[in-house]
């Protein structure tokens, strides 16, 4: 939105208000006469502590849609940790002044009451068809369920378009985009690519938490990542999961999580490569005391 030319982001706490402001967006004079032959609302979600890759989903939503929200919401469900939320970087003011130049039209920040008045606990459950066996799921107890529940949450409040998703979170979008068509919610999911820093580290919020030390040591993950893309050509599904397991358990000042390659799709491991889809290769480790994840796709042209 803009007033006298100058671009204005809302800003929401309150619940009522934000409904107010969606209905009247609604209406003909807001949200569908604004930029005739665009999608209608476009909707982000994000923990906060913001980066050029949660703005690369909030630009891609600006240009497809006829408005664009984002929510900022600390998820407490969706810690298995309590030291892990506890330390959660929080920085308001720096999200906001990150947002405003991006042309987003509004920011929701509910609070935990908002969204859990009985309570912060995991009240819905789904049949994630085995999506969440393997890789986070063995790693993060009832992440995956606390992710689902707040995000079903806040689309049946904002009932949005198009729901932008960051594939850095690969099982977790695979896992939402089941539940959205269980719930049988009319939105459509669009997964953005990986921003990366010029080193080639996944951008993540996690990464504030990274001492100098650690942060050297990340891109590890990342490079291995790409090498045992790049072995695809000439090499068995086995192999590249043997070599990335093998140089991530070597490299200096990680510990390995996993390494897992997975259909794109079904995110079953995979013996052999696909024809239907693409694969991914997806790993997790400890640089420090700062758990990263990280994947790549690896298509069918990356193995011709």
């Amino acid at each position: 939105m803009a007033h006298d030319g100058i671009a204005y982001m809302e800003r929401f706490k309150d619940p009522e208000a934000l409904a107010q402001f969606l209905d009247k967006q609604r209406d003909n004079e807001g949200l569908m006469a604004a930029k005739p032959g665009l999608e209608g609302l476009g909707f982000v979600p994000t923990m906060g502590a913001l980066h050029a890759g949660h703005t690369s989903l909030v630009n891609c939503s600006v240009s497809q849609c006829q408005r664009t929200l984002v929510s900022i919401f600390v998820n407490p469900t969706q810690f298995d940790r309590a030291e892990d939320l506890a330390v959660y970087p929080r920085h308001e003011d720096d999200d906001l002044a990150l947002l405003a130049p991006t042309g987003c039209d509004a920011v929701w920040m509910p609070s935990v009451q908002d969204l859990y008045p009985g309570g912060a606990a995991v009240s819905e459950h789904w049949n994630f068809a085995g999506l969440d066996q393997g890789m986070e799921g063995e790693h993060r107890s009832g992440h995956f369920a606390g992710v689902a529940q707040v995000v079903v949450l806040l689309l049946r409040t904002i009932k949005p378009d198009v729901l932008y998703l960051g594939q850095k979170d690969y099982q977790q979008c695979r896992i939402l985009e089941h539940v959205i068509e269980q719930e049988g919610l009319p939105v459509r999911v669009q997964v953005c690519p990986i921003v990366r820093e010029s080193d080639g580290l996944a951008m993540s919020s996690r990464n504030l938490l990274l001492d100098a030390a650690p942060r050297q040591n990340a891109v590890a993950l990342s490079r291995t990542l790409f090498a045992a893309r790049a072995m695809a050509r000439t090499s068995s599904p086995q192999q590249v999961v043997a070599f990335a397991r093998r140089a991530l358990t070597d490299a200096h000042g990680l510990d390995l999580g996993y390494a897992e390659l997975v259909h794109s799709k079904t995110l079953e491991p995979l013996e052999s490569w696909p024809d239907d889809a693409p694969a991914v290769l997806c790993a997790a480790a400890w640089a420090g005391s700062v758990r990263l994840i990280d994947n790549v796709l690896v298509t069918q042209e990356d193995r011709a």
